[in-house]
C-alpha cells in the first residue's frame, strides 16, 4: 500500500464561512414592493405588464360575496312617485311595486292604508286592493310591497 502524500499548500483553500441565505433578500424585496406601490415601471416593460395583469386578475376573479355589497331594491327618493313601480297589467287589474320606506313614511297605522293612499295618488282614481305580498330580501328584511289592484 502506498503512503498518502501531502496536498501542495496552494492547491486546498480554507471552506469559506458560509453566508446568511437571506442576507440580501429584504432589501431587494423591499426594492420591488415600493417599485410596485409607486408604479415607477415603465410603460412597456414586462413589470408593468405583470402589474396590470395582476390588477386585472382582481377585478375579474374576486367572488363578489367578498365586498358583501348588494343593491337593494332600487326604489329611492322616499317621497316622490320613483318609490313605484309598475309592474304590469291585465285584464284583472295591474300589478305595482312599492317601496316600504314610502310606505313607512306616511306613518299609517296598517299598511294596506299608506298603500292605497299612495296609490290613489300616483293614480289620480281610488284603487281597490286585490292582494298585497311583503317582499323579503334574503335576510328576511322588508325591501317592499307586490301590490294587485283592480280599476
Amino acid at each position: 500500500m502506498a503512503e498518502p502524500r501531502p496536498i501542495p499548500e496552494g492547491l486546498m483553500r480554507p471552506a469559506a464561512e458560509p453566508a446568511e441565505p437571506l442576507a440580501g433578500a429584504w432589501p431587494r424585496l423591499k426594492y420591488v414592493v415600493s417599485h410596485a406601490i409607486f408604479w415607477v415601471y415603465e410603460r412597456g416593460s414586462w413589470q408593468y405588464d405583470v402589474i396590470c395583469g395582476v390588477i386585472l386578475a382582481f377585478i375579474l376573479l374576486t367572488p363578489r360575496a367578498w365586498f358583501n355589497d348588494r343593491p337593494s331594491l332600487g326604489l329611492s327618493d322616499l317621497r316622490h312617485r320613483q318609490g313605484v313601480i309598475e309592474i304590469g297589467r291585465t285584464r284583472a287589474g295591474a300589478a305595482y311595486l312599492i317601496d316600504s320606506r314610502l310606505v313607512d313614511s306616511l306613518n299609517l297605522p296598517k299598511p294596506d292604508d299608506a298603500v292605497r293612499t299612495i296609490l290613489q295618488g300616483r293614480l289620480k282614481h281610488p284603487v281597490t286592493i286585490k292582494s298585497m305580498e311583503p317582499v323579503l330580501d334574503k335576510n328576511n328584511v322588508m325591501l317592499g310591497y307586490s301590490v294587485v289592484v283592480t280599476p
